[in-house]
């Protein structure tokens, strides 16, 4: 029987998502407006146990970091795992306002060495309409509300990833791969919602990832084409498999998303939202209650 070696704290709750219920997301939402549920749910969770967040660069990030920055002391202590870029944000705003009005909007709240680096490095890929440096564009603006934090694998949003992926776009993933190494020597890690799919085009393009990050969950919720093929697909692919999901979206219980996970062999990492502190210890005592027995009891 596999066991879950580590947490990962997910952003979803934090920003008010709900896969399930849009009645939920509103009051998650509500709850977290000015942060300080979302810093208590942060705090607990580091200290039952949790390695890191997955966030993504969702519009209130900036603000998120900002208030871990200036009221808590948290800031330090955790290691963000970025999904970028934040493709729903975009897709409106270009088509209102145009490529460039959009990224001037954007790089408003930058300062002006960076807004000055970025549009340098990256306004020839705008005005020629070069799609890769775009792209590499974005990333670079993604990851600004990220300076100076700790960051670890940085993972392409899968909805760009399984884009590229349907398109035989190779050159996506070459490119974020190597510009991540090249500018910020930082590993790069892909979410999909299609994980067969995705390892069997890695394997032909010859390309390594180490970490993928996709659904696995009891209900086969989001998982694609089906819940036995994303298991089948596990022992052709060589690098981390992070379970995302595992709750399918709050429907199955902690102690039956465990009872699952720990079937399936090759997932030792479990990406979990917590929307409240009451929530923490029965997620914690579930995965990892024979690794941190006294950090679970001091929350």
């Amino acid at each position: 029987m596999a066991r879950i070696e580590s947490v990962l704290l997910g952003d979803n709750p934090i920003f008010g998502v709900d896969h399930l219920s849009l009645e939920r997301a509103r009051e998650k939402a509500s709850r977290s407006q000015d942060f300080s549920n979302a810093s208590e749910v942060i705090k607990h969770s580091l200290n039952a146990g949790a390695k890191g967040m997955v966030v993504s660069t969702h519009p209130r990030l900036r603000d998120l970091i900002e208030h871990l920055k200036t009221e808590t002391d948290l800031l330090s202590k955790i290691t963000f795992y970025p999904i970028l870029p934040y493709v729903q944000g975009y897709v409106l705003k270009i088509n209102e306002r145009g490529m460039m009005n959009t990224l001037m909007e954007i790089l408003n709240k930058t300062s002006l060495q960076d807004k000055f680096r970025i549009i340098t490095k990256g306004g020839f890929g705008v005005l020629k309409k070069d799609f890769y440096q775009l792209f590499k564009l974005f990333v670079d603006i993604e990851l600004l509300p990220l300076a100076g934090t700790k960051r670890q694998t940085i993972f392409l949003h899968d909805v760009l990833a399984d884009l590229a992926l349907s398109l035989g776009m190779k050159n996506i993933f070459e490119t974020f791969q190597d510009h991540l190494h090249d500018n910020y020597k930082l590993e790069a890690g892909l979410v999909t919602k299609n994980f067969p799919l995705m390892v069997s085009a890695l394997n032909k393009w010859n390309l390594k990832y180490n970490s993928i990050m996709t659904s696995f969950n009891k209900a086969g919720f989001q998982m694609n084409p089906s819940r036995q093929d994303c298991e089948n697909s596990l022992h052709e692919f060589g690098g981390n498999v992070i379970a995302m999901s595992v709750l399918a979206g709050g429907y199955l219980k902690p102690d039956d998303a465990y009872e699952y996970l720990s079937s399936v062999p090759k997932i030792n990492t479990a990406v979990i939202g917590i929307s409240s502190v009451e929530h923490v210890q029965n997620i914690f005592d579930t995965f990892l209650k024979s690794r941190y027995p006294s950090e679970i009891s001091r929350v």
